[in-house]
């Protein structure tokens, strides 16, 4: 097998570029989270767990995208980033992007399967076995916190 193709750029760019990315990422879960339905009044509800972990991703990449750009002001820069597998990136990137599609189609618990299975995939997990610990363990995680404890459905 040929070997994969290498990219390098340098760390403050990377840091940049992902700390914005994050930024947009996080805003846009904060909107979405934003619509969910709340079943529990003035108390926490379901919205507010993914929208307080939106803000704190949006506040920590803005600080990140921050570090980059001080550095690069200063003149300190640091090494450069080397991304040996690229390709496997990109999935993971596209895996993302999807899973709120699949939600809306497939609903929750299968969507979650599909995506959780085909990351770890991604990520060089290829135990079958394993695969199905991990998603059959995130699974019911969920079930049991967020439906049972929470009263939250997941569709």
């Amino acid at each position: 097998m040929p070997e994969a193709r290498t990219l390098f750029f340098s760390l403050e760019i990377g840091d940049i570029v992902i700390g914005l990315a994050l930024t947009a990422m996080a805003s846009w879960f904060f909107f979405q989270a934003s619509v969910l339905p709340d079943f529990s009044g003035t108390a926490v509800g379901a919205a507010d767990f993914p929208k307080g972990l939106a803000a704190l991703l949006g506040l920590t990449s803005l600080i990140f995208a921050g570090a980059g750009v001080r550095r690069m002001i200063s003149g300190r820069l640091e090494e450069r980033i080397t991304v040996r597998q690229p390709m496997r990136v990109l999935l993971g990137i596209a895996l993302l992007i999807m899973f709120p599609l699949m939600m809306d189609t497939l609903g929750y618990y299968i969507a979650m399967a599909v995506f959780f299975s085909a990351f770890l995939y991604v990520a060089n997990c290829r135990s079958p076995i394993a695969i199905v610990l991990y998603v059959g363990g995130f699974l019911l995680f969920t079930k049991l916190v967020f439906e049972m404890l929470l009263g939250t459905p997941l569709p």
